[in-house]
């Protein structure tokens, strides 16, 4: 039957949920069809694991188990970047968060996000928490509207019951319907059509008449999702404040516990405008906390009339503020890592490198340029490796190649050769004849026996470790010592040499001094290298010096560029500086970056590093040999 509808109310697609998920809508209830799921998911493909790991935690959150739901929902949003299961985790995860009460995050992520490849039951409680919202907040037009989708969304579920249930209770608080507008002869959405009259008036100065526009919207679209731009844009007509095209607002953490890094990001926007020329810098101090940040965002676009905001610095920060840009029109380029924080809105831009697009770098030169297909995996028990491991984990297994070994450890240890020995499947219980074969090769060699040891396996091509340089240097040095073949050390002549791999975090002369010639060879990326030749390089570096504000980093080298990339789209024809972003290509970033995708992420050319020589080096030298 075409359009066969399953308990969790999505019908099955060629490229969507595996048909595992039909026969756990079968099952007795929803903690027996979450289990189905999770036993699944052992047998899982690339593609279906995150199908099976978005319903498994679809039907826990059903059952009442939170704790696992909200684990399933973080995973797949975390690892699976270009996957169609992410944004429907990204639903799950809002609706969690909203259990109580919905914050204007959770509500702009539930409003946002399309319903594509969500689960129907998770669509229904979505569009009720919606409704709940507009019913409080006075906005029967957008509460109908979610209720209608909640209503249709749980059709054919389990959960159909309940759902019509809280939609009748939600429906009789609104009471009856008013009166539909007269259509009008423009086939927009009428709010959109006279949002957009607003904004027009606001770009060419007209302000004078902005204000009986902005009244006469609130009137007439209370509910509209324009309402919030609306009542800003009442406000800047009423202060009198245009936008100034030439002026952009510095928003970061200037005191508290992010004030270090804050300041010297400042320093280098700072110092970026000056050097580009004819810009205004007007900052404002976030103090680190969301809630400070989208003040500082009013104050900065409403008061001083900057046309572009630049910053925060933290997810917490950027996640709260975002929606505050989105409503007064105005482009953020945040600094922040977190991968979903463009998700709010077409005016949230990212400008910052992610672990991801690091990720990805790299196998597009191992897996597509070397051939490399086998990894192994070394991560420390903490949120950063793990979530380091599994996004490689996944990638690597999107491209067609395969996690070999993964283990892990306590990144307060100093000595790592049990890591090693777990490794390289050093089990001399279960390897006890090739070890009596070494022992017995040593004694007829004129060896001693008892030291001999056996051989690691090692049927992967490199290693990925996400730790600093520390941590990795004595993993280097303890995988060595168990006789893999690392860096420039060969227990045997004709060892073929173990690939070492990482982040950015590796960027530094401390690698090389600390690794010695176990992490000769490794490879890793980052968006700016110290020891790039170009000029551009270097005059950023010296201008960067003059200032003392400590070491140069790639967070100084992404505010470089992130202004010239936003003095190129305020100074480029059209009135939308946002459009304008997404066509801006610079040309010899010092970080890479050279404008945004249509996705509004960092459109970047990535340096691969290796050590060479006992220092950190581009791993392809160009034709000077430099």
């Amino acid at each position: 039957m075409i359009g066969l509808c399953f308990a969790l109310g999505l019908a099955l697609a060629a490229s969507g949920p595996p048909t595992v998920v039909k026969k756990a809508a079968e099952a007795e209830n929803a903690r027996a069809s979450a289990a189905l799921l999770v036993e699944a998911q052992a047998a899982a493909t690339v593609d279906e694991l995150p199908w099976l790991l978005l319903y498994a935690s679809e039907y826990q959150r059903l059952a009442g188990d939170t704790g696992p739901a909200r684990d399933g929902f973080t995973r797949v949003a975390a690892d699976f970047a270009s996957h169609p299961a992410r944004e429907p985790a990204k639903v799950g995860l809002a609706v969690i968060n909203a259990e109580g009460h919905a914050s204007g995050n959770t509500l702009a992520t539930l409003d946002l996000i399309t319903e594509a490849g969500v689960p129907g039951t998770l669509n229904a409680d979505r569009w009720l928490l919606v409704a709940q919202s507009r019913v409080e907040t006075s906005e029967p037009a957008r509460a109908r509207e979610a209720l209608r989708r909640a209503e249709a969304s749980a059709r054919g579920t389990k959960e159909s019951r309940r759902v019509q249930a809280a939609v009748d209770a939600l429906r009789a608080k609104l009471g009856p319907v008013a009166p539909a507008p007269k259509n009008s002869a423009d086939k927009r959405p009428s709010d959109l059509a006279a949002i957009e009259l607003i904004r027009a008036k606001i770009a060419s100065g007209a302000l004078s008449e902005v204000g009986p526009l902005a009244t006469s919207f609130g009137k007439d679209y209370a509910d509209s999702p324009f309402a919030r731009e609306a009542t800003y844009a009442a406000d800047r007509a009423s202060r009198g404040t245009l936008i100034h095209r030439n002026r952009i607002a510095v928003v970061l953490p200037l005191t508290g516990e992010y004030a270090i890094p804050g300041g010297q990001l400042r320093a280098a926007i700072e110092l970026s405008a000056q050097v580009v020329g004819g810009l205004e810098v007007v900052v404002q101090d976030t103090g680190g906390k969301a809630e400070g940040c989208s003040k500082a965002v009013e104050k900065a676009v409403l008061e001083s009339g900057a046309a572009i905001v630049l910053g925060p610095l933290t997810k917490d920060e950027s996640l709260g503020c975002a929606a505050t840009a989105q409503a007064l029109h105005t482009p953020m380029l945040s600094f922040t890592s977190a991968e979903d924080v463009v998700a709010i809105g077409d005016q949230v831009f990212r400008p910052y490198p992610t672990v991801s697009e690091q990720i990805g770098a790299l196998l597009d030169d191992m897996m597509g340029g070397r051939g490399w297909s086998r990894f192994a995996i070394i991560n420390p028990k903490t949120p950063f490796g793990e979530g380091s491991a599994r996004t490689f984990q996944a990638l690597v297994e999107a491209r067609g190649g395969a996690i070999a070994a993964h283990t892990d450890y306590d990144p307060s240890a100093t000595d790592f050769r049990s890591v090693g020995k777990v490794l390289g499947k050093k089990d001399y219980k279960a390897r006890a004849s090739e070890y009596w074969a070494a022992q017995a090769d040593a004694k007829r060699n004129g060896g001693d026996p008892t030291k001999a040891t056996l051989r690691p396996i090692i049927d992967y091509d490199a290693v990925f470790v996400p730790d600093g340089y520390r941590n990795a240097a004595l993993l280097a040095a303890a995988l060595a010592f168990e006789e893999f073949p690392i860096g420039g050390f060969r227990p045997r002549r004709d060892d073929i040499p173990l690939g070492l791999v990482g982040l950015n975090a590796w960027n530094n002369p401390e690698w090389p001094r600390r690794g010695g010639d176990y992490v000769g060879d490794s490879i890793f990326v980052d968006a700016f290298f110290l020891g790039d030749r170009r000029a551009v390089v270097a005059d950023f570096v010296e201008r960067w010096e003059g200032l003392k504000q400590g070491d140069v980093s790639v967070v100084a080298a992404v505010g470089w560029d992130t202004v010239r990339v936003a003095a190129a789209a305020l100074k480029a024809e059209g009135a939308d500086v946002a459009s304008n972003l997404l066509l801006v290509d610079v040309v010899d970033p010092v970080s890479g970056l050279h404008g945004f995708t249509p996705e509004r992420t960092a459109r970047r050319d990535w340096t691969l590093l290796t050590v060479r020589n006992g220092a950190v080096a581009p791993l392809y030298l160009s034709d000077d040999g430099q």
